[in-house]
């Protein structure tokens, strides 16, 4: 078998390629920033296809862009020099990014699957060359192990996972399958085991090999199919030859079919189609339907729902001139209901957006002043009528939505406004609402008595509500009927699987809005969970988003993003995201400064069995199992908690402490806590309160932290007659409304420490100095506490201090973090269209672990404890 191998081998005709190509200057030639891109885009598997002429001297190449079909690239090489030709750029011919990934694919060919790279030589200022490419002659494609997935292959290999889980829970399932009689095409009733709703799938087309079935699952995931549909296919394949004969053949049908929609977001409109009987040939071209039977776009001059009517009408008189039965399946029926719904309402929204008179009355209602963008944003959300709001934390989001929803109630569109949002913000949306007009809302809590109360007594105006109460009171609030859902710090939706989000989706009002900073926080699934309260399929369906739009290396881990141009085009018309440097001139300036501290001797010991540990694991082959990856958070979680203190730690010592009525200003006692951070965060709270008169936010995610803080606090406070409080999400909302009135309004409350739950959309704008006594996980949450403190209304310069153990895992997440920022960035920000990410750091939190024990060892954490 090896001989048979090599004699195939050396009958093929290997072709060097012109030494043009191997010499040729890129940075020259294309450009230094284009080379950089060219090169980039080689090394990420862009290049799909590569042939090169049997003279060796012309290059034709498939480069995948940023548009879902790749460019054609062709580099020649001629008697004036090197010429490229791209369909990027048919008007301007020259050299571009394309054209330098192919040349540069063809320079380091990826080996096959199984082979070896072939040695290669330096060249002066071009890396390592071959010297001689072999070329299979005619065709040679660019992949193999080592290769990113294409865009096409990753998507196709989705796709048939998805269809197989389909089939494989229409198995589970095991629903009884049972043939509905009648006029019209094949329908089946298909009933789930035990309780269950009953769902019909129709059979279409000369063959009835065309599906349909009313389920949410068929007619949002693009697929063509559905657990349903896969049962019914299982179904037929034991009965072919009689359900064969029983196919109509004198049908007419007029249905809803979904197709995959990339560039744009889905429209009912493109969707509708319609099926002639039998065997007969695609229609002729006509007004209404192309020959595939698919609805043509309305012309500028008709009205979609007009059109539709229309060419139902068109349809129903061919049937009658053919002597055919004309079936209008009843999601042809809702489709056209929808497009109807959606054109009064659109002409309603931009009504209460050009209303001039009822915009002037809204205003004068206004006890504040709007800034310019948030007249407009105000706008844009009355406008759009179901919207997506994700400005940058601090630009008053909630006052835009205030008068947002003012002006829906004052043009006549929305009476009842119902406002979710965290529970320790519910009496904050009462005080913004009455600051912005002077309304008094209605805040939903106490006992289930007394909440059924509130939704039965609500007639107009706000409720507000938590997160929480939407699983509990699910249906009387349904019964209740907003007008108006506004959603507020809406990534608590974000994980589509949870009860909560599962129950926020139920919520159906003709009006809506989401209200983040954070719209994207780890990775994209979170963006289109929250969009799918608005428009489900306007990113097209939740499993294609990932493989579309993520390039995976052979181990599966995301190494970019791309496509983001195609993505933002789905949420164009109703996201909208101004970022603070927009604003900038509104804002007082922020300072950042960070504070370095070390181990102690008590810490280190604990913190090095733990780093032992986690190491250990993460040398465990792949897949961890459960018990392993329980083991990994916990040893991470330790090692991030020791970064802070020992006390907090070992919480008997620290609670002994604080329950001991010690005097942090005894040296001694400070130093019980072990924690050279906190000892460091008592030396600059001293100088803080002894330069100026700011009030003080300091963050942390731990409770814990937080009281060995507020100990350490405790007698530079006392020396000046201040006072500080811990504010946590176990405070009743009472507790919580009081104790930041009065840090709000009492000069003498100087602190307040809050934990990030407990933080999580406060306006605090009262204070200028932001503390983060450690590094969040994530990025965001950073933000969004400095977010707290730096917002539209803040007239002072803001201070930003980060205490951070170095030489720790603390300052690797810190590290970590600027991946995250990049991909969210790279989405939001107009232009952008790949990210690429600084190693594998797009992989799931195991592989972020195993990244973040590579640098530095353990001799800088030895040398930061001796210090």
């Amino acid at each position: 078998m090896p001989r048979a191998r090599a004699r195939r081998r050396a009958a093929v005709t290997r072709v060097p390629a012109d030494p043009e190509l191997f010499g040729l200057d890129l940075a020259a030639w294309a450009g230094t920033r284009v080379a950089r891109g060219g090169r980039q885009d080689a090394l990420l598997g862009r290049v799909e296809a590569l042939q090169l002429s049997l003279d060796g001297r012309t290059i034709d190449a498939r480069v995948r862009g940023n548009r879902p079909l790749p460019y054609r690239v062709a580099v020649e090489v001629g008697s004036s020099g090197t010429a490229a030709h791209c369909t990027c750029s048919l008007e301007n011919p020259g050299p571009c990014r394309h054209a330098v990934a192919a040349v540069e694919a063809l320079r380091f060919p990826v080996p096959a699957r199984g082979g070896r790279r072939r040695p290669g030589r330096a060249a002066a200022g071009r890396g390592r060359i071959i010297s001689h490419a072999a070329a299979v002659p005619g065709f040679v494609v660019i992949g193999g192990a080592e290769r990113t997935r294409t865009r096409e292959e990753r998507v196709e290999a989705a796709r048939l996972e998805e269809l197989q889980l389909r089939r494989s829970r229409s198995r589970r399932e095991r629903a009884t399958v049972e043939r509905i009689g009648g006029a019209g095409p094949l329908r089946f009733a298909v009933t789930p085991r035990g309780a269950g709703q009953c769902h019909v799938v129709a059979l279409r087309g000369g063959t009835s090999e065309r599906y349909g079935c009313g389920c949410a699952d068929f007619m949002e995931n693009e697929l063509g199919t559905c657990s349903h549909v896969e049962r019914v296919r299982s179904f037929r394949a034991r009965r072919l030859k009689r359900d064969r004969a029983e196919i109509p053949q004198d049908l007419l049908s007029l249905w809803r079919s979904p197709r995959a929609s990339i560039d744009r977001a889905p429209q009912a409109l493109a969707e509708l189609r319609v099926e002639i009987p039998g065997e007969q040939p695609p229609l002729p071209p006509g007004r209404y339907f192309e020959a595939e039977g698919w609805l043509r776009p309305p012309p500028a001059d008709r009205r979609p729902a007009d059109w539709v009517r229309a060419a139902r009408a068109a349809a129903r008189r061919l049937a009658r001139r053919r002597g055919w039965v004309c079936d209008v399946d009843p999601s042809f029926e809702l489709a056209l209901d929808g497009i109807i719904a959606e054109e009064r309402m659109a002409e309603k929204w931009r009504g209460a957006a050009a209303d001039e008179p009822a915009w002037r009355r809204v205003l004068e209602r206004v006890h504040l002043r709007l800034h310019p963008y948030q007249e407009d944003g105000a706008r844009f959300l009355a406008r759009t009528g179901r919207a997506f709001l994700a400005d940058d934390m601090g630009l008053g989001k909630t006052a835009q939505a205030v008068v947002a929803a003012l002006l829906l109630r004052e043009t006549g569109l929305a009476r009842r406004t119902l406002v979710v949002c965290p529970a320790s913000l519910k009496h904050q949306w009462r005080q913004e609402i009455a600051k912005v007009c002077g309304e008094r809302a209605r805040v939903v809590e106490g006992p289930r008595d007394e909440r059924l109360r509130s939704y039965e007594a609500w007639r107009e105006g706000f409720l507000i509500l938590n997160y929480e109460l939407i699983l509990r009171d699910l249906d009387p609030i349904r019964r209740a009927g907003a007008d108006l859902t506004i959603l507020d710090e809406a990534q608590r939706i974000k994980n589509w699987s949870t009860k909560t989000a599962r129950a926020v989706k139920r919520l159906d009002s003709p009006h809506a809005f989401v209200l983040t900073g954070t719209p994207l926080e780890n990775r994209l699934s979170e963006l289109h969970s929250l969009t799918e309260f608005l428009h489900p399929r306007a990113i097209g369906p939740r499993w294609r988003l990932l493989p579309f739009h993520a390039v995976t290396d052979s181990q599966g881990r995301v190494v970019a993003y791309e496509g983001f141009d195609l993505l933002r085009a789905g949420l164009r018309g109703f996201f909208l995201r101004r970022e603070r440097n927009a604003v900038q001139d509104q804002l007082p300036p922020r300072t950042d400064n960070t504070f370095w501290s070390g181990l102690a001797a008590a810490q280190l010991r604990p913190y090095r069995r733990h780093a032992a540990a986690a190491a250990a694991v993460l040398a465990s082959p792949p897949p961890l199992t459960p018990p392993q990856a329980r083991a990994l958070l916990r040893a991470l979680t330790s090692m991030r908690i020791l970064c802070n203190a020992h006390a907090q730690y070992d919480w008997s010592e620290g609670s002994a402490l604080l329950a001991s009525g010690a005097d942090a200003d005894d040296a001694a006692a400070l130093r019980r806590l072990h924690s050279p951070k906190i000892e460091e965060f008592a030396r600059v709270l001293e100088d803080l309160l002894e330069q100026s008169d700011s009030k003080i936010v300091a963050f942390s995610q731990w409770e814990r932290m937080l009281r060995l803080a507020h100990f350490a606090a405790r007698t530079p406070l006392a020396r000046r007659d201040l006072r500080a409080e811990v504010f946590h999400g176990g405070l009743a909302s009472r507790e919580r409304t009081r104790m930041l009135d009065a840090f709000r309004r009492d000069p003498e409350f100087r602190v307040l420490f809050s934990t990030d739950a407990g933080g999580l959309g406060l306006n605090l704008q009262e204070a200028s100095i932001v503390v983060n006594l450690e590094v969040p996980w994530n990025p965001a949450v950073l933000e969004q506490r400095v977010g707290r403190v730096h917002r539209i209304g803040q007239r002072r310069s803001v201070q930003v201090l980060h205490f951070v153990t170095a030489g720790a895992i603390e300052e690797r997440v810190r590290q970590a973090g600027e991946n995250k920022r990049a991909l969210f960035a790279g989405l939001l920000v107009d232009g952008a269209d790949r990210v690429v990410l600084d190693g594998p750091s797009g992989a799931d939190w195991i592989d972020r672990a195993r990244i973040l024990f590579d640098s530095p060892g353990p001799g800088d954490v030895e040398a930061v404890a001796d210090r």
